[in-house]
């Protein structure tokens, strides 16, 4: 009897009810040749593969993820992987699971244009080999270019590429896309290990495309014999100006309701070389390889689909020539595959189950795109793509290129300088790997490029420190008090380590004859709303006693040296004046702290004065050159952005005053955050030592905690 639709679908969902008990590769392999029947209503087929899954999983001792439990969080370690309180980024990801319908075709999109190939489908054969490779788990991987230090981006991009991988019990490839050797280091390789270890991720391996240009290269000689790349010599004013005819043809066929690929391309569409012979192709390409072309004077285009409404498939270049020292593979090759060749190609013979991106790859990865044209035009395996929004904050720029031009013009010290939200930046400014995932964490997942407030990253931060760091005094800028009335002797108060947790202590300050406070808690004459010292006026000091300001000495430029004081005795059990002011002692110690806020003057640097930050300010790149040296997608600024610069973005004050018990942590940099009260959250720099301690403002408290500096 003729086997019917539901017959197949009730044999698919037996199979792969036993599928999710024990993963076996050859049953997942079954199911997979079963979708593949389905999908050409070969329903006897279907439900015989579907059988024959249920059976192979059923007897296999292959088991299944089963309930991912997630690590117990450490009460005392700051520094613990991903949080485990907020989890909606990741609970927001629906991704197919390995071998599914969903895996088998990578990706889908309804309405394809007329003309256009899903080329995401994959092989019954290539599925059943990539399922034997992973037996059937989940594998992610993080691909950062070695072109620069790792920012607050990657810190989401690693949350989603180790996170997804982990919430089902797979495993995840740290894997540097070296494929531009002029602008890569060993320098930021190392930077790159270290911020992934910091901020708790644990890459099953790490690889490097260069490990594969062996591979590359044979693909691209394969690629060039069916046909489907050629040498050309086009220069890049060429180039543009076929891709500007291909746009005005595609602008043409859509308003003239034209079918693409039934009317003919203009002149110019073409590149001259692009029907070159295959042998002459491979014997050019030998010759690439053999250093008989200058740098710049030819590439190896791939031949993709100049119909196409996706730019991407405009044959952009597989392979340029640089005649530079690769820091992984030294000077074995001249000739280098670029992002869009290699990115694909080797998501594919890492056997990755899920490629995850940013949005600006959305068009590359259509299913009718370069990524999946060419895994298709090889015949090899063909992962799931996944795009999420960038992550851009405002007041700071992401373009590895604009990173590179503040330290280049040093215009900031260096890739870790604490006002750049490089992750060495943030953790030199004392920004911890929990309050980073917490705040990738509550990104939740959107499909516009979004760009976030400064203000939230700040709360992650501050939110942790509330209660994780002790109080200490500190002053900046000194002025001299002299309390007149002093009783004389030790004047002990006590002020608590942390006001929230009294089991963590006191900690005892003399208050001597002389103290000092902040000059700018002083003004020579009160005005209405302030809460500082003025001539005549009382203030509290801050675990101590109210003091009233008698007289004060004046320079000769009309600064202010010193002021008297009395004391009142009798204050402390009183209720204190609005205002309180933090102070130091002569016996406090010389330091030098360092004040930073937002490094650029308007929230999106490049765009005109006033522009505010919404969903969709961060632009993709839709529009891809033929090579692909920047992969950063970014808008043409409208305004020079340097100069949006904050003058007052660092403040440096090498005389500050502070409280003695601060030493202890001065010596141990980046390892200890206290809180300077009234002046923010803070931690020890790198350039601190037991003999100088230097400390980094890491965030300001909030208003209302300190008065607003009392205005």
């Amino acid at each position: 009897p003729e086997v019917t639709q539901s017959a197949a679908k009730n044999a698919k969902k037996a199979a792969e009810k036993q599928s999710k008990k024990r993963p076996d590769p050859d049953g997942l392999a079954e199911i997979a040749r079963g979708m593949e029947a389905m999908s050409v209503k070969d329903f006897a087929t279907a439900k015989a593969c579907f059988e024959r899954a249920e059976v192979m999983c059923a007897n296999s001792s292959v088991k299944g993820e089963g309930k991912v439990k997630a690590p117990k969080e450490k009460k005392e370690t700051p520094t613990a992987a991903a949080p485990t309180a907020k989890q909606d980024a990741l609970d927001a990801t629906h991704l197919p699971k390995p071998g599914s319908a969903g895996h088998v075709t990578a990706k889908m999109k309804e309405n394809l244009p007329p003309g256009a190939t899903n080329y995401a489908i994959n092989s019954v054969q290539s599925m059943a080999e990539h399922l034997r490779e992973t037996g059937g788990r989940w594998r992610t991987r993080f691909p950062p270019e070695p072109n620069g230090y790792l920012h607050i981006g990657h810190a989401k991009a690693m949350y989603f590429d180790f996170g997804v991988a982990r919430k089902h019990g797979g495993e995840t490839y740290l894997r540097f896309d070296d494929t531009n050797p002029a602008a890569e280091k060993q320098e930021y390789i190392d930077s790159i290990i270290d911020s992934v270890s910091w901020l708790g991720h644990e890459p099953v391996k790490t690889t490097y495309s260069s490990d594969y240009f062996d591979q590359l290269y044979e693909m691209a000689v394969n690629l060039i014999e069916n046909g489907k790349a050629y040498v050309c010599f086009q220069s890049k004013e060429e180039v543009f100006k076929s891709r500007k005819v291909i746009q005005s043809f595609q602008q043409m066929c859509a308003e003239g309701n034209l079918p693409r690929y039934e009317t003919p391309l203009p002149e110019g569409a073409e590149s001259p070389y692009r029907n070159a012979s295959v042998e002459e192709n491979l014997q050019l390409f030998e010759k690439m390889k053999n250093r008989e072309f200058k740098e710049g004077e030819c590439c190896l285009r791939m031949k993709g689909d100049l119909r196409s409404d996706i730019p991407s498939m405009w044959d952009l270049a597989a392979y340029r020539i640089k005649y530079e020292t690769h820091p992984h593979s030294g000077d074995k090759w001249c000739i280098y595959p670029t992002y869009d060749y290699t990115h694909c190609l080797v998501d594919s013979l890492e056997n990755i189950t899920h490629s995850l991106c940013t949005l600006e790859f959305e068009t590359r990865q259509a299913p009718n795109g370069s990524y999946y044209w060419l895994l298709d035009a090889l015949d090899v395996y063909k992962p799931v793509t996944w795009e999420f929004a960038r992550c851009n904050i405002t007041y700071n720029v992401m373009s590895k290129r604009k990173l590179n031009t503040l330290v280049t013009k040093g215009i900031v010290n260096g890739w870790d300088d604490p006002r750049l939200l490089t992750l060495e930046g943030l953790r030199r400014r004392g920004y911890t790997p929990t309050a980073i995932n917490s705040f990738c964490a509550g990104l939740g997942v959107t499909r516009n490029d979004n760009t976030q407030p400064l203000s939230r990253l700040e709360g992650a931060i501050r939110d942790e420190l509330k209660d994780s760091a002790s109080r200490y005094f500190a002053v900046l800028e000194p002025l001299k008090v002299n309390i007149t009335n002093h009783p004389g002797g030790d004047l002990m108060c006590e002020a608590p380590v942390h006001p929230s947790f009294a089991e963590r202590g006191m900690r005892n300050i003399n208050l001597t004859p002389t103290i000092f406070i902040e000059q700018s808690d002083f003004k020579t004459a009160d005005v209405d709303g302030y809460y500082g010292l003025a001539p005549g006026k009382t203030v509290r000091l801050q675990f101590g006693y109210n003091i009233t300001c008698t007289g004060m000495k004046q320079n000769d430029d009309g600064s202010v040296a010193e002021i008297d004081v009395t004391i009142d005795m009798e204050s402390r059990a009183a209720k204190p004046p609005k205002g309180i002011l933090h102070w130091a002692t002569p016996a406090f110690v010389k330091g030098e702290v360092r004040l930073y806020d937002k490094l650029f003057l308007v929230e999106i640097p490049g765009k005109a004065e006033g522009t505010v930050a919404t969903e969709d300010t961060a632009a993709t790149a839709d529009t891809p050159a033929v090579d692909d040296e920047d992969e950063d997608g970014e808008e043409t600024d409208k305004v020079d952005w340097l100069s949006q610069i904050n003058p007052d973005s660092l403040i440096i004050h090498k005389e500050a005053l502070l409280e003695p018990g601060l030493m202890e942590f001065a010596s141990k940099p980046l390892a200890t955050n206290v809180q300077l009260q009234r002046l923010g959250f803070f931690t020890f720099d790198k350039d601190s030592t037991a003999e100088h301690a230097v400390l980094n403002r890491t965030v300001m408290l909030k208003e209302s905690t300190a008065k607003a500096a009392l205005k």
